[in-house]
């Protein structure tokens, strides 16, 4: 609305200008001349309002662009962030089953191992006391005590780990 009064002004302006040309009124004249003028000033300022509204309109349709994007990148990144720390968590699983087997397999070996032992700790002294006399059934008692002791300490350390 401001536009058409204005370019009534500017109309105006210019009608008295050209009457006081046709007068010879320089009053008029300059009048009809500050009207038009003051009618212009007025459509350029609408226009820069108008300009500047578009501008801060554009702006803040791109920087509303922006915050989406930055925000869209951060809920991918974070969503790569947990995918990688669930196949982490997944790789340490497989880690620890790994672990948990080798060791098994590590006690089993230390039982078979350990009975191994008292085996033939037991056929050594078996065979000593059948070549010997009385004071070797000593031993030969105190010898089964020992590998005893050794297979149940085997057992236990293979329990334990």
């Amino acid at each position: 609305m401001g536009d058409l009064s204005d370019k009534a002004q500017e109309f105006a302006g210019r009608a008295k200008k050209a009457a006081g040309d046709v007068t010879g009124d320089d009053n008029l004249r300059a009048e009809g001349a500050a009207d038009k003028a003051e009618a212009e000033v007025k459509q350029k300022v609408d226009d820069v309002k108008q300009a500047v509204t578009e501008k801060a309109s554009d702006i803040a349709d791109s920087a509303q662009d922006k915050a989406e994007d930055v925000k869209q990148a951060v809920s991918e990144k974070v969503s790569d962030v947990a995918d990688s720390a669930q196949d982490k968590a997944v790789e340490v699983k497989h880690a620890v089953t790994e672990t948990a087997s080798d060791s098994t397999f590590v006690a089993v070996l230390a039982v078979v191992g350990a009975a191994l032992v008292a085996a033939l700790l037991l056929r050594r002294r078996s065979r000593t006391a059948s070549s010997g006399s009385a004071r070797s059934s000593g031993k030969r008692h105190k010898g089964r005590a020992v590998a005893t002791k050794a297979v149940t300490a085997g057992l236990k350390e293979a329990i334990v780990r």
